[in-house]
């Protein structure tokens, strides 16, 4: 399914939610502003397609979900794209309230941020090209391989225990490309974005393995400044969407696999 019939996908079953979804917490943030980024890092959770200053995805109608209910206004009407390093510095000198985008819930990370509960989990994968790699099969097979990984990310550490060479990049989007190419041999990301790249661009000729691992590390949610005022209502907001089946419907509708 390609990205402009998944935002159509659904809208019916959401629009009924809108209308009927209980009214717990309703304007608790009322004439409250606040400044929210999500990571562009692919369908389903944060990407830009035909809009590049409004992002589309899961994680972007959770938030918008999260205004409706609590009457929050967002800074300049709009939810920022920035990349994962910036927003998360955002967060740590105060300038962020509220950052997602395939953002994973870790113990680590939980001593530095406050987070919303975990509402999908899911797993990494390695992505390759069935040209120049045919014979990648499993995850023994990424031995001796020039693997793209993010620095300190568990992507590296597996990239390391399966005995490839990690190659750090920036841009998981550009770094597809990269495994296209040539450039690099393949890549370790989060499975959800990278089963949905390969699903809509076939052109390319990319695959990602049968196997997921490392769902420690997939645990999503959304991240906020530590000791946040707005951590309380957020979080229990996002829990009451999960109970009333508000946040299965938007997964559903995002047409995403939780592991």
């Amino acid at each position: 399914m390609g990205l402009s019939k998944k935002f159509i996908c659904g809208c019916a079953v959401l629009m009924g939610l809108m209308f009927s979804a209980p009214s717990q917490a309703m304007g608790e943030l009322e004439n409250v502003t606040l400044t929210v980024f999500v990571v562009p890092v692919g369908s389903p959770h944060a990407f830009l397609e035909s809009d590049f200053t409004h992002p589309q995805g899961l994680d972007v109608d959770i938030i918008y979900e999260l205004k409706r209910r609590l009457l929050f206004n967002l800074r300049d009407n709009r939810i920022f794209p920035l990349d994962r390093t910036s927003a998360f510095e955002r967060l740590s000198k105060g300038e962020a309230d509220l950052v997602g985008g395939g953002i994973s819930y870790t113990m680590e990370r939980s001593q530095i941020y406050d987070f919303t509960p975990i509402f999908l989990s899911s797993g990494l994968t390695v992505v390759y090209s069935q040209r120049n790699h045919p014979e990648l099969k499993s995850l023994q097979d990424v031995k001796g391989l020039k693997i793209g990984v993010e620095h300190g990310s568990t992507s590296e550490d597996y990239a390391a225990k399966l005995g490839g060479t990690p190659s750090y990049v920036t841009n998981n989007i550009l770094a597809l490309f990269q495994v296209a190419t040539g450039e690099l041999d393949a890549l370790i990301y989060d499975r959800p974005p990278m089963d949905d790249f390969v699903l809509t661009v076939p052109s390319i000729g990319l695959k990602t393995l049968d196997e997921s691992f490392g769902q420690e590390a997939c645990q999503f949610a959304m991240a906020m400044p530590k000791g946040s005022p707005y951590s309380k209502i957020i979080s229990n907001t996002i829990e009451q969407m999960m109970i009333d089946g508000t946040i299965d419907a938007l997964i559903k509708k995002w047409n995403v696999k939780s592991e």
